[in-house]
């Protein structure tokens, strides 16, 4: 059942990219550097995507039939929260006015409904945004955790279950989403016991009997010292090939890197992608220190001396 699940996602990637929806050619090589650290035996990755541009360019979507010019914008969902104005694009409903080209996946994980839809400026094979069905804020709980979980299940372990906190480099905030890939992520190479060697403030948690509990407990734990700021992220993955949990504490006020912009959930698993051109030089001078300079730069004041 769960390969069934999981084939039906890599299907239906395959099927968006074919008739142009998603961007860029997958198959093709990406520019990639990449540079071991001994200290934690990950291989940190940086990568040039320039296809991630268009998605900013919403003449070049129309042309390319990924947003629809004919869209009715007077029926499209607004949270009154977002000054730009700009409508939700993880409603559901918005995404059939404005991508009729997307073929929403549904999928009930966790106790709530979901709908994975292919992630047309992509960031690895398969990624898919998972986006709940009802409009609620991207908040951490523990439904979350366990929706995480599910999904991971569901698929086998085939896909690795990302969740970017508020503040922690989630760019739409009032709607709950995932993101899922089926590539893996450099931090999976961790070594065993070289956690606190990691520059971020990471925790791992090998998914063994009660360790949902343990891992909610550690997550509440943080985000109650300081309700306003603190936030995390999480990857459902694999390490030393079992499953298990990573959980990244962040500080919402420190969500920027010098030299790499807005860190989430793939920056702080090991993975570097750059495609805004006034970042070019930064992608062809970035080295080791520059990823562990990075994730030091986000790790949170109240951590940095523990």
């Amino acid at each position: 059942m769960a390969e069934d699940f999981a084939q039906q996602l890599v299907d239906n990637w395959a099927a968006q990219r074919e008739i142009g929806f998603v961007l860029g050619d997958p198959d093709a090589p990406v520019e990639t550097r990449s540079f071991p650290d001994p200290a934690t035996g990950v291989e940190f990755r940086f990568r040039w995507l320039p296809h991630r541009e268009i998605r900013s360019v919403p003449t070049e979507l129309e042309r390319r039939g990924i947003l629809d010019p004919n869209r009715d914008e007077s029926i499209l969902f607004r949270d009154p929260r977002d000054g730009s104005g700009r409508h939700c694009f993880l409603c559901p409903t918005n995404v059939a006015v404005c991508h009729p080209a997307e073929a929403l996946v549904p999928v009930e994980a966790g106790g709530r409904a979901w709908q994975a839809g292919a992630n047309f400026a992509w960031l690895g094979r398969n990624h898919y945004t998972v986006m709940a069905e009802a409009h609620v804020d991207q908040v951490y709980s523990r439904q979350v955790l366990d929706a995480m979980l599910d999904l991971h299940t569901q698929t086998g372990g085939r896909f690795r279950i990302v969740f970017n906190g508020a503040g922690a480099g989630a760019t739409i905030p009032w709607h709950l989403h995932l993101q899922i890939v089926s590539d893996p992520f450099p931090i999976e190479m961790l070594l065993p016991g070289r956690e606190n060697a990691f520059p971020s403030a990471l925790q791992v948690f090998p998914l063994v009997a009660g360790a949902a509990d343990r891992i909610h407990t550690a997550i509440t734990a943080w985000e109650s010292e300081d309700p306003d700021h603190h936030r995390v992220n999480i990857l459902v993955a694999t390490h030393g090939g079992e499953p298990a949990v990573f959980v990244t504490r962040r500080d919402a006020r420190h969500s920027i890197a010098s030299n790499k912009g807005l860190m989430g959930g793939w920056e702080v698993a090991g993975e570097f992608a750059y495609s805004e051109p006034p970042y070019r030089p930064d992608f062809e001078s970035a080295d080791l220190e520059t990823a562990r300079g990075a994730l030091a730069e986000i790790r949170p004041p109240a951590l940095r001396s523990r």
